[in-house]
This record gives C-alpha cells, sequence and structure tokens, in this order.
C-alpha cells in the first residue's frame, strides 16, 4: 500500500499548495522559500478541540488561513480523506463531523468570525465544503442520551451501526449477528471473539480460537477454526496482562490486520477481555 499512500499524501499537500498560493508540485521540488510560504497559512495541525463544558471533544487534521477570507482573516477547519469520495454532496455523517470541528473551533475562538470546514479528498483531488447552523446544541443532546441506564441500549446489529461502533467488546448482539452472517466478517481490518491457544511471550507469535456464541447473553462455545496472528507494542503487553490475570478467559481482538492467513495486532487494536455488558455496573 505504500505507493498508494504515497500518491496520497503528495494530492493533499498539493492542496496546501494551492491554499498557500503555489503551484502543485513534485515534493522533491520544495524550495525553503515555497515551504515557508505553506508554513505561514498554518495555524494548528492534529489539533485537539474540546467544547467549554467539556463533555464534547474532537481532533481536527489542519487549521489554516483562508486565502478567499483575507479581509476577514477567515479560518479554514480541514479534515483529510482518503477514502471514496462523494459522488455528489458529502455524506450526511461526513458534513456533520466537519461540522461539529468547525462549531468547536467557533466556540473556542468567538473572536473569529470566519471559520470555514472543509473535506479534503485526495482521490479524486477535490475539496467540498460543509454548510448548515450550529450542530452543538444537538451533539450535548446526544451525549446526554449516552447517560448510564439499569439496562443496556436496545441493540441494532447492522453493517452502518456496527462497523465504527465501539462497543463490540461488551455487546453479545454484535457477536450472535456476525455469527449467524448478517454481518460481514471480511476486510482488512476485522473484530474476533477469541480464546488465546498459545502465545510466544519473546516473539509475540500467537494462536487463537474463534469462538461460537451460544446465548445472545455473551456465552460462547469453542469452534474447529483457528488463526495465527503477530503480536507487538501495546497489543502484545496488553494479552501478556491478560493471559496472567485471566488465562482461561475469552478475548476480544478489535481491529486486527489481516495479511493472507496471518492476523497482525499492534498499537492500532484493541486487546480486551470478553465481558458483555449486560446491566449497569452501578448494581
Amino acid at each position: 500500500m505504500f505507493n498508494k499512500a504515497h500518491e496520497g499524501l503528495v494530492r493533499a499537500m498539493g492542496f496546501l499548495f494551492e491554499k498557500a498560493g503555489l503551484p502543485r508540485q513534485e515534493l522533491s521540488g520544495v524550495s525553503t522559500q515555497d515551504w515557508r510560504q505553506v508554513q505561514s497559512i498554518v495555524l494548528a495541525t492534529e489539533a485537539t478541540l474540546e467544547s467549554d463544558c467539556g463533555r464534547l471533544m474532537g481532533r481536527l487534521d489542519l487549521l489554516i488561513l483562508d486565502p478567499d477570507r483575507k479581509e476577514e482573516s477567515g479560518w479554514i477547519v480541514a479534515d483529510l480523506k482518503t477514502g471514496r469520495p462523494p459522488r455528489s454532496g458529502l455524506d450526511e455523517k461526513v458534513r456533520r463531523q466537519l461540522l461539529f470541528y468547525r462549531d468547536l473551533m467557533k466556540q473556542r475562538s468567538p473572536e473569529q468570525t470566519s471559520i470555514v470546514a472543509e473535506g479534503w479528498y485526495s482521490s479524486n483531488e477535490t475539496i467540498y465544503v460543509a454548510d448548515g447552523p450550529s450542530i452543538l446544541e444537538e451533539a450535548i443532546d446526544a451525549w446526554g442520551a449516552m447517560k448510564v441506564t439499569e439496562s443496556p441500549f436496545q441493540a441494532t446489529p447492522g453493517e452502518s451501526a456496527c462497523s465504527f461502533c465501539d462497543w463490540k467488546a461488551w455487546c453479545p448482539d454484535w457477536w450472535v449477528s456476525r455469527d449467524e452472517g448478517h454481518l460481514d466478517a471480511g476486510g482488512t481490518f476485522r473484530d474476533e471473539v477469541t480464546k488465546l491457544v498459545r502465545l510466544d511471550r519473546d516473539t509475540g507469535a500467537a494462536l487463537f480460537e474463534r469462538t461460537t456464541p451460544t446465548d445472545d447473553e455473551g456465552a460462547l462455545a469453542g469452534s474447529d477454526f483457528r488463526f495465527g496472528a503477530f503480536l507487538k507494542g501495546q497489543a502484545l503487553e496488553q494479552i501478556k496482562r491478560l493471559e496472567q490475570d485471566e488465562p482461561e478467559g475469552h478475548l476480544f481482538l478489535g481491529s486486527a490486520r489481516v495479511d493472507g492467513k496471518i492476523v497482525h495486532l499492534g498499537d492500532w487494536s484493541e486487546v480486551l477481555p470478553w465481558k458483555p455488558l449486560l446491566k449497569s455496573a452501578s448494581d
């Protein structure tokens, strides 16, 4: 994937050159003077934004001066997108994400009169502007709806709901739906509920057995499906701790990268005990 990643980088830098008033060019040909001109419009990179109440947080890719609004000293909140570009307008989820970053920045800098949110899609070299009223009030309402209740929320398994859900490690409905074939089990990055068969603590080589659900509350049984994996970084340290503390426990493996028949887990992955949340922890 290196060539694709490099191509995406070059195209993304092309956006930045244009915003700085420079022609697109090969990175190897960028002069020191050109780069200083680029840096002159960059206000922040990989910045963490937090709401005044401390309940909401976002992380924007780039904040730059807006060349089209120099008189207003305008800002652009830019988010780099490497996925499939929209066919017409921005996807509603992406639009709301960009507006969320914009609104957090407006709240953080109320004196700033002009802040625009843009999605920079490197694959088709197109910039999409997100327009719309503030969504912070709706975001606060959504935060309030996530308060702990005695019973968990009603699960609604589906591709769109489960793809990027952070609660898989505590949701038996997800694993049941996956086992019954209602959810796609493919892709480069996958989630699994497993049992550790063996681990080489020095090399990080491991063998896992995929489990099968036996009810809708998270109980599991073994299977004949086994796969090898290499663990490093935080993933390896976490599985070492779990192997010592809960040697017979089941494991949730999140964002496991599949390369052929081998799985890789690292700092980008989650290795957690499989403990479905069936009632409030306050009980």
